[in-house]
């Protein structure tokens, strides 16, 4: 099974709707945050950086337009108790975040790592 937190509002990019990282980015970026709730996002944004694996996509400013689901594995149960943070954070701000869950891979395999996936919309026809 594939999980996937994501905003109510879709990336222009990708089509689908933004990840919970940047949703939570962009509150940190327009300057909703308090300062605990800003340092707390950029602690957690951190131990992510540090510990999940970025998908290669990312470093050319993801050409495929790709979006990542988490697997539903014991691997991953670190990587969604340490999303808390950010889910705090979207309800005191009323944001919602959208948990999206899917049996089967959800679109064209891009990349895979022990614990996400890399997913291309299944209607990407490379032009977006």
């Amino acid at each position: 099974m594939y999980l996937r937190f994501h905003g109510n509002y879709s990336s222009p990019k990708t089509k689908q709707p933004y990840g919970i990282f940047v949703v939570i980015y962009h509150l940190y970026r327009d300057g909703i945050l308090s300062e605990n709730e800003s340092q707390l996002y950029l602690d957690t944004k951190e131990w992510f950086e540090q510990n999940l694996p970025n998908p290669p996509y990312y470093d050319d400013n993801n050409s495929i337009h790709a979006v990542t689901w988490f697997k539903d594995e014991d691997e991953s149960k670190e990587m969604l108790i340490r999303l808390q943070p950010f889910f705090r954070i979207a309800e005191k701000h009323k944001v919602e975040i959208i948990k999206s869950v899917s049996k089967v891979l959800p679109g064209i395999l891009v990349y895979e790592d022990d614990y996400q996936v890399g997913i291309v919309n299944p209607n990407y026809d490379g032009e977006r």
